[in-house]
């Protein structure tokens, strides 16, 4: 039985282990994937995203279970519909495929120590529990932010809205997970919530006086609130500020080189969420080099 524990916890922390675990979490990745294309293109229109199956949006024949393996189905098919030839949106691997790499990027960042710079074994395990425990809840919590924003940035990205439900539920995930997870005092989500979300609020109050006309969209004023909710009042800024530098980026790329946007409004929500996600990953470092630039 002893013998058993030992070989059991030197194996789960060996560099075999490292592999399948990646394997397994890439894969898991690829299939939550398959399930927020669901939220994108049904949560929009109203449709229930669990009845019915999968169909094709043309011919409306149901998918089988083997042509609706993330991203394989899409190559093997050559990204057209078995039945009618109708032509898939490239954003249904690209989405499953992005959801995977920052499943397992969240893995690595959180894992990576423990296997290849700790060395943890049977002899030194009970010392990196508390550590271990740590590291999981962190892996949990920036897991569920990221499949939020995924739906968030590709909704608001196509059809220019973000979903109450899905502000909703960062909302409220980002102040449950930071105080019963991370055990963070009820401040850091609130402070976070609400600084950030009044801050955008404003923005938009004052800019639809002065501008007669809409420049922040309520689902932004939201979204805002509920990345406060999970980086605190820190975290919501730099990703205000990185997310403002990002769409204007993009707004300049979009005008030079496609010509558009030039009367459109932009959607906002990509940039957060991308901004935001990136925080998650780099937050202290990424303010860390903000604020050496600023000292030189």
């Amino acid at each position: 039985m002893v013998s058993s524990h030992i070989n059991a916890v030197n194996f789960l922390f060996s560099h075999n282990s490292f592999l399948l675990i990646s394997i397994f979490i890439f894969f898991i990745g690829l299939s939550i994937g398959s399930f927020l294309n669901v939220i994108i293109f049904r949560l929009p229109a109203n449709k229930s995203i669990i009845f019915p199956s999968s169909s094709c949006p043309d011919c409306g024949s149901k998918i089988k279970f083997y042509d609706n393996i993330p991203v394989l189905s899409y190559i093997i098919l050559s990204g057209k519909c078995r039945k009618c030839g109708h032509k898939i949106s490239p954003v249904y691997p690209i989405v499953e495929l992005l959801t995977a790499l920052i499943f397992y990027s969240l893995f690595v960042k959180y894992f990576y120590n423990a296997y290849f710079f700790y060395k943890i074994n049977i002899l030194n395990i009970d010392y990196f529990k508390g550590y271990l425990w740590a590291q999981l809840d962190y892996f949990i919590m920036y897991s569920i932010f990221a499949f939020l924003l995924i739906p968030v940035a590709f909704i608001d990205l196509f059809y220019q809205i973000i979903p109450d439900a899905l502000n909703a539920l960062i909302i409220i995930s980002g102040f449950v997970l930071n105080i019963l997870l991370l055990h963070k005092s009820f401040l850091f989500p609130l402070y976070g919530f609400l600084g950030a979300g009044l801050f955008f609020y404003f923005i938009a109050f004052f800019y639809e006086i002065i501008k007669k006309k809409e420049g922040l969209g309520g689902g932004d004023i939201k979204l805002i609130a509920g990345i406060g909710s999970y980086l605190g009042l820190k975290g919501a800024v730099f990703s205000i500020f990185l997310g403002s530098v990002f769409a204007l980026t993009g707004f300049f790329i979009a005008f030079v080189f496609f010509n558009s946007y030039s009367n459109k409004k932009i959607p906002f929500g990509p940039f957060l969420s991308l901004a935001a996600v990136l925080y998650s990953f780099y937050g202290n470092n990424l303010v860390n080099i903000y604020i050496g630039l600023i000292k030189k």
